[in-house]
């Protein structure tokens, strides 16, 4: 009988800990979001972390995210480069025609090819800067999609604070409690 007031003694002084570092942190954030974490919400939150299995799931959304994110990295990247190199391709047929057409003396051509070279520059920009911005809005959708799955992931394991919303300033709250979470577990994020 001892043993179970000692664990429940235990329990309360490890959510007391947990709720005081819980406090300290929010009274570092920005005044306007710390009225966004009122004691309710903390007190709820450190109690939710007693339980050891947010930090395993917070681990795995931030490998998650991270994976996500250089994949996209990559994508664009990709893209950036074989911009490049069709600008650079197209720079070098447009110098190769020209060359060509003073070695033929074809005086004719050579007037035409600014206009028609101008004309093919501008036809691949604009079709560049329209996959630069399909490409973004892409990046853009599955991030807010990634966003969306952990609100609901933290969520379903009553994580105080977090449901579905693209209301900025209960994102960035929401992002204060996932940087706490973070802090106390001592989940090392990649760059």
């Amino acid at each position: 009988m001892h043993g179970k007031d000692s664990d429940g003694s235990d329990t309360q002084e490890r959510l007391y800990k947990m709720l005081e570092k819980l406090q300290t942190m929010a009274r570092d954030i920005p005044t306007k979001y710390q009225q966004r974490l009122p004691y309710d919400l903390l007190s709820s939150l450190a109690q939710v972390l007693l339980n050891s299995t947010v930090f395993e799931i917070v681990r795995e959304l931030a490998e998650l995210q991270h994976m996500t994110e250089k994949s996209l990295h990559i994508q664009h990247s990709k893209m950036v480069n074989r911009h490049k190199t069709e600008r650079e391709t197209l720079n070098k047929t447009q110098r190769e025609e020209v060359l060509a057409a003073q070695r033929q003396g074809r005086r004719h051509v050579l007037t035409m090819l600014p206009v028609l070279h101008q004309k093919q520059q501008a036809e691949m920009e604009a079709r560049q800067a329209q996959e630069v911005t399909n490409t973004h809005l892409l990046i853009q959708q599955v991030l807010d999609q990634k966003v969306a799955e952990q609100q609901t992931t933290m969520q379903q394991v009553g994580v105080p604070g977090f449901h579905q919303t693209q209301n900025p300033k209960e994102l960035k709250v929401q992002m204060y409690i996932m940087e706490f979470v973070v802090k106390i577990a001592g989940i090392k994020l990649p760059p």
